[in-house]
């Protein structure tokens, strides 16, 4: 990869799946791209305390809706993440979830960065 910010929207982000939503959406775009991050960072954050309390369950549930939302939006390393993280909260291991977690949350800052470049840009 050349590390230019057009690959790496292209690496974060399906733009292919991006615009389709984006055509679907007209104007709504900007306002769905917001609640995605927001629910987004919500998610994440039930994952880290799931993950303090060792709750398997509550692991799972937050990481099956952010897989979801992630995949539906283009964000497909995203949510690879948290497919691997629903699978350990379902099989009620946890042991490198927290590992697991903070990767989900540095690919999710280089969702959110690419999404707000897209926004910007119109």
């Amino acid at each position: 990869m050349s590390g230019s910010g057009e690959d790496r929207i292209e690496t974060v982000i399906d733009t292919n799946v991006l615009e389709d939503i984006r055509d679907l959406m007209e104007d709504d775009f900007p306002d769905l791209v917001r609640r995605f991050l927001q629910d987004s960072a919500d998610l994440l954050d039930q994952l880290d305390q799931g993950i303090a309390r060792g709750d398997a369950d509550s692991v799972h549930r937050a990481a099956h809706a952010l897989k979801s939302s992630a995949a539906a939006l283009g964000a497909l390393a995203l949510s690879d993440r948290a497919k691997h993280l629903e699978t350990l909260g379902r099989s009620g291991v946890l042991a490198g979830a927290a590992a697991e977690a903070a990767a989900a949350h540095d690919q999710f800052v280089r969702v959110k960065e690419s999404l707000e470049k897209r926004i910007k840009e119109g």
